[in-house]
């Protein structure tokens, strides 16, 4: 198995620690950023072929605002004789490469034999070359001995420490020199094995197109006929819908991995059985080398681990090949051009902001040839061992990245530069400044379906302490964020707790950032499946460059996960008022009201709390929120603010039809109080029987003595409703259909004011539910 993907290094929760074989890295209106140049907006470049290619498209390509415009049209490729297997099959194509491959492992035994005893010859100039300094400078300190001795001198030599530390000093220049040695071969061994395989791998394509010949002598196109390197005429999306149509062939290829083959033909014949065009042969190949496990060591090799390596895959397991050059291999055989690719990418160990020179984040990846379109593959990125438990046992999972499986190009850039601009794949390709403009995205973030609203650049910079970062997600996922800053020597860990704030306002997901101070701030976000994923893993990530604050800084959020809606609310077919699509919201009045539209009988309930900024405590405030009206299709809330903060509401909610224990959040307001209301008082507290009912006056839960109040409510199925003061029960009139309505004194007594209601007669004439209670009490201010 490869080595894991590095764009899940970094996650939420229990996620293991992962690497790889290749060394690779890893707005409120007044917020400024820097933006990275558009990836959308791209027009036709010249051919960077200067050969005709007239043969491969009867279409020219215009100026277009996308890399893939809808209306685009589909080159005219020519596709070689033998394509599926059993055309390689019928036409002994197997045979012959069987004979080919014998020339060429004869070839490489001999070049290692070769590098071999240049190895030995390097190891041993080294130690001659050594042992005559090691003389001279024996030789100098007997010299400086006779010269004492001849001046008579008082001063004398300890021989024996003279002799260590001369040993001590040449056992250090020795390693030092036996390591740059030992680089210089291994680069070698490198470099002529990899111009051998590009060698090997011509011949083989090339044994292939004569077999295309014999096939049909009059063909005009070949195996040794390579496409030009243009971007790609369709996404990955038109190729295929859905990974589950490879079920077969992954399945097929996962067997395989735990076989062993003594040579690439038979490997690639059984991987490629029955496989009918070159995009399956691809996907078999792809998932039988990020199954196949090469660290592993086969029984012969665990019986002489002394012996020389001299299994099918010994090059990869000797660090000489790596794992695409493995890969172009095989697809040599299966007569499909595959090049390794050289370039930069940003994977483990790469932040937002940081340089790319020299051998830092260095790497290397595919590209494939599928009916004469170039497509991006990255096999060690998409290899995953997850560590788990299973039976009280520790256990491997293993697990495959769909995303580093023919990749779109407009994707891929955010992650990898090419040497060449050329392998881009996109019309216009990007600088080098600008890719390390971009934000550093990870896998998941387009396993997800995520896309950025707007073009972000990796630093973000601000003026005022507030960053927003907005998000187009196909669903409600789950999601996390991490704010720390720059020096973690800092103490400011503690302080940004609480900065974040995220809301899902239609199909976006909204992230804003309260910084508490200037300076500059790492700012991830992880993201995962909402309520089946373990764990969540790393989508994206910026640079926070926060210059100064022009005023206070803003005070942190209530400590909530998210605002808006959860999966609850489509379950249900529950929608908000269609003004109320932003779950926050400003309140300057007496009170806000809060609709919710249903289709079928629901059981609801909720919460409402206040969060102190001060302390970070979070207080319960339900009198403070009253469910006025309730019935089959609407839920209507009233909220009070008695004082500037931050409040949350939340509505949870079950089907009666189905007997729920407990009921789940459907959805989350925060509404932030800037004026209070003048008017401090509580709502009356609502009771289970108050539903399908509606409260028109008096709204306020609080009454004051002495006082004369009307009392309307809508109680259906009523037989009879009471206001209960004390030991006075006053009946209220049955006014049109179930209004209910009477003018009470309140009296001068304080104490509750209960609202009860007789549903039924017979037996249960006795019975009387509570509805409703008010709070008689004196004329003094209400505290929370």
């Amino acid at each position: 198995m490869l080595q894991a993907s590095p764009n899940t290094s970094a996650m939420i929760h229990s996620s293991p620690t992962l690497g790889y074989p290749d060394h690779s890295p890893n707005t409120s209106g007044e917020l400024r950023h820097s933006l990275a140049s558009s990836l959308a907006s791209v027009t036709a470049r010249s051919l960077n072929d200067s050969r005709d290619t007239s043969m491969w498209t009867s279409y020219t390509p215009q100026s277009m605002d996308s890399g893939y415009p809808s209306n685009m049209k589909h080159f005219s490729h020519p596709k070689p004789v033998l394509q599926s297997f059993e055309d390689f099959e019928n036409s002994n194509v197997f045979e012959a490469q069987s004979l080919l491959e014998e020339r060429h492992r004869e070839e490489e035994e001999r070049l290692q034999r070769f590098l071999s005893e240049e190895r030995e010859k390097e190891f041993k100039r080294l130690d001659e070359t050594i042992e005559v300094e090691k003389e001279q400078a024996a030789s100098d300190i007997l010299a400086s001995v006779d010269n004492l001795a001849m001046h008579n001198s008082t001063r004398s030599l300890d021989l024996i420490a003279e002799r260590e530390r001369i040993e001590e000093h040449f056992k250090k220049s020795r390693d030092e020199r036996l390591k740059h040695v030992t680089d210089k071969i291994a680069n070698e061994e490198k470099t002529r094995s990899s111009r051998m395989l590009e060698r090997h791998c011509v011949e083989m394509m090339t044994l292939i197109g004569e077999k295309d010949r014999e096939a049909d002598r009059s063909s005009l196109y070949d195996h040794t006929m390579r496409a030009p390197i243009l971007p790609p005429e369709c996404k990955k999306c038109e190729l295929f819908k859905s990974p589950v149509v490879f079920e077969h062939l992954d399945t097929r290829a996962v067997e395989l991995a735990n076989q062993d083959y003594s040579n690439y033909t038979e490997l690639v014949r059984d991987l490629t059985r029955g496989c009918k065009s070159e995009l399956e042969k691809v996907r078999v190949l792809f998932r039988w080398i990020i199954a196949k496990d090469l660290r592993k060591n086969t029984a012969h090799e665990i019986l002489r681990p002394n012996a020389a390596v001299s299994s099918l895959f010994k090059g990869v397991k000797s660090g000489k090949e790596t794992y695409h050059q493995l890969f172009k291999k095989l697809c040599c055989f299966a007569g499909i051009h595959c090049e390794v690719i050289l370039g930069y990418s940003k994977g483990a160990g790469y932040k937002p902001g940081m340089r790319m020179d020299g051998t830092a984040f260095r790497n290397s990846w595919t590209a494939v040839c599928i009916d004469g379109s170039w497509r991006l593959i990255n096999c060690t990125w998409a290899a995953r061992h997850v560590s788990g438990h299973k039976d009280d046992l520790p256990q491997i999972f293993h697990k495959y990245d769909e995303f580093y499986f023919l990749t779109d190009p407009e994707d891929y850039i955010y992650q990898h530069y090419p040497d060449d601009p050329a392998w881009q794949l996109i019309e216009i390709p990007l600088p080098f400044s600008e890719f390390i403009n971009l934000p550093v995205v990870k896998s998941p973030f387009f396993n997800y379906g995520l896309r950025f609203y707007s073009n972000y650049g990796a630093t973000l910079t601000t003026e005022t302490g507030m960053v927003e970062i907005r998000l187009v997600m196909p669903k409600i996922l789950g999601y996390g964020s991490l704010l720390e800053p720059y020096n973690k020597n800092t103490s400011d860990a503690k302080q940004l707790d609480g900065r974040t704030l995220l809301r899902f306002v239609k199909n976006e997901a909204i992230f804003t950032v309260a910084l508490p101070k200037a300076g500059v701030f790492y700012f991830s976000i992880y993201t995962g499946d909402y309520s089946h994923s373990e764990c969540l893993e790393s989508a994206c990530s910026f640079l926070i460059n926060c210059v100064r604050l022009s005023g206070p800084p803003s005070p942190p959020y209530p400590p909530v996960p998210f605002f808006g809606p959860t999966p609850v609310m489509d379950q249900l077919n529950i929608a908000t008022d269609k003004n109320d699509v932003d779950p926050l919201i400003v309140c300057n009045s007496d009170y806000i009201e809060l609709n919710f539209k249903m289709s079928k009988e629901i059981k609801i309930t909720h919460t409402f709390q206040y969060f102190d900024v001060g302390d970070e405590s979070v207080t319960d405030i339900d009198r403070f929120v009253f469910l006025r009206s309730r019935n089959d299709t609407v839920a209507n809330y009233l909220v009070r603010c008695p004082k500037e903060g931050f409040y949350i509401f939340s509505l949870f909610c079950a089907d009666t039809a189905i007997d729920a224990h407990s009921l789940d959040c459907a959805y989350r307001y925060l509404v932030i109080c800037q004026e209070p209301s003048p008017n401090t008082g509580a709502f009356p507290k609502t009771y289970h029987k108050w539903n399908r009912c509606t409260l028109y006056e008096p709204i306020a839960g609080d009454l004051l003595t002495d006082k004369r109040y009307n009392f309307r409510m809508d109680v259906p199925q009523a037989v009879e409703v009471f206001v209960v003061i004390g030991s006075m029960w006053h009946h209220l009139k049955r006014k049109l259909g179930f209004s209910w309505e009477a003018n009470i004194n309140v009296g001068s007594q304080p104490g509750p004011a209960k609202v009860h209601a007789r549903f039924q007669a017979g037996r249960d004439a006795s019975t009387f539910p509570q509805l409703l209670e008010f709070e008689i009490t004196e004329d003094v201010e209400t505290e929370i």
